[in-house]
């Protein structure tokens, strides 16, 4: 199996260059999706990483900071979806590797489903409890907790090509824990405390918890598969527009999106939305997000951050002028591994006044990191036409 995965490699790469880089693979493209294949877990791994996933580390924001591997489903699914809105736009030897990535990544799925088998999954295998090896998260362990999660449920369901049923089941779930339904949200702005909106949490004894990136995710969930709207849907695409108009990504981003802390990544989710489908309630904002980004990206300091912020440029319809990336080698000695995508803060569940005071506190705070993920998302800027 190994030496065909090697002569499919060598293939594609033979045949790179001789079609449309937009439509196919360019040389760096095939280098990307092989190194991206060899990254992934064949066999078990230390740390119970699983065949099929991708190796993933944390890191306590804490002094000192302290490494550690984590065995997360997150970053698995997301190279998953993100290879699979690739599929169109990579060539037919390159779309090979991807869907053999995608098929191994899903392998892993089951180990961080409900333990009932409802459609709803863990961030960790079996619920860890939230940051184990943190001693104040710990100590709080009353107050913090976690459960199966909106995000990557979506993610997982959305890449595994689940059936209607299945995805009307977690959509019950989802529905059921709703703000409101069985609590009400502690820990967001008076103005949407009332807003019926989807909670990041699915487990019934979870605070309510916003986050607009997650929010951005359910909704590509809800138009993906053509999911009509009721209230709690209406109220999250509600909210999501209010903080777009309100520009919260920017003057709020810790408070409004707790798990994806950076203005630039909660603009990429919200690009990454309009770009997939026409939502009439975010079009008039079009030009203050790329306005957004282009500010970002005047101020930014990495490299990941000018890749994200021009492909969420290209979501939008922006021409952009193409980045010096002139191969892997410079690409892997960047700043690139100083990027976070992902972290966790845990007093993202506290009440206010609480959320508000302990949110930017270090020791309460994890910063989560993949390696593949940054090559997939340069393969992402890379076939964005």
């Amino acid at each position: 199996m190994k030496n065909i995965f090697v002569i499919v490699c060598i293939t594609s790469l033979l045949l790179a260059g001789k079609v449309s880089a937009q439509k196919t693979d360019s040389s760096l493209i095939n280098q990307l999706l092989c190194d991206v294949a060899a990254a992934q877990y064949k066999t078990e791994g230390k740390y119970g990483f699983r065949p099929g996933m991708f190796y993933s580390y944390k890191k306590w924001a804490g002094y000192p900071h302290r490494y550690s591997p984590d065995n997360n489903i997150f970053y698995t699914a997301i190279i998953a979806f993100a290879l699979q809105n690739m599929l169109p736009d990579l060539s037919a030897a390159n779309q090979v590797i991807a869907k053999d990535i995608i098929k191994k990544a899903i392998a892993a799925y089951p180990l961080y489903q409900n333990k009932n088998g409802l459609p709803s999954y863990f961030f960790w295998q079996g619920g860890v409890p939230i940051m184990p090896h943190t001693l104040f998260a710990y100590k709080l362990s009353g107050l913090l907790a976690t459960s199966e999660d909106v995000d990557d449920s979506i993610m997982l369901l959305m890449t595994s090509n689940a059936s209607d049923s299945i995805v009307k089941k977690l959509k019950l779930v989802m529905d059921s824990v709703a703000n409101g339904q069985l609590r009400t949200i502690t820990n967001t702005s008076a103005r949407y405390k009332k807003l019926p909106a989807h909670t990041t949490y699915l487990g019934h004894k979870m605070r309510v918890d916003f986050d607009l990136a997650v929010h951005c995710n359910v909704l590509y969930f809800l138009y993906q598969n053509k999911l009509p709207f009721n209230r709690f849907d209406t109220a999250t695409l509600q909210l999501v527009v209010d903080m777009v108009k309100k520009r919260a990504y920017k003057k709020q981003p810790a408070y409004v999106a707790p798990y994806y802390v950076s203005t630039t990544v909660q603009l990429y989710h919200i690009a990454r939305l309009m770009g997939k489908f026409k939502v009439a309630e975010l079009e008039p904002y079009r030009q203050q997000l790329a306005n957004d980004l282009q500010t970002q990206q005047a101020s930014g300091v990495n490299i990941m951050e000018d890749i994200i912020i021009q492909t969420s440029l290209k979501w939008l319809g922006i021409k952009t002028e193409k980045l010096p990336i002139t191969g892997l080698q410079q690409f892997n000695k960047s700043n690139q591994l100083q990027f976070v995508f992902y972290q966790a803060r845990a007093a993202s569940q506290l009440p206010n006044p609480f959320k508000k005071l302990l949110l930017h506190f270090s020791m309460l705070n994890y910063h989560f990191f993949c390696p593949a993920y940054n090559k997939v998302l340069l393969l992402e800027y890379l076939i964005n036409p």
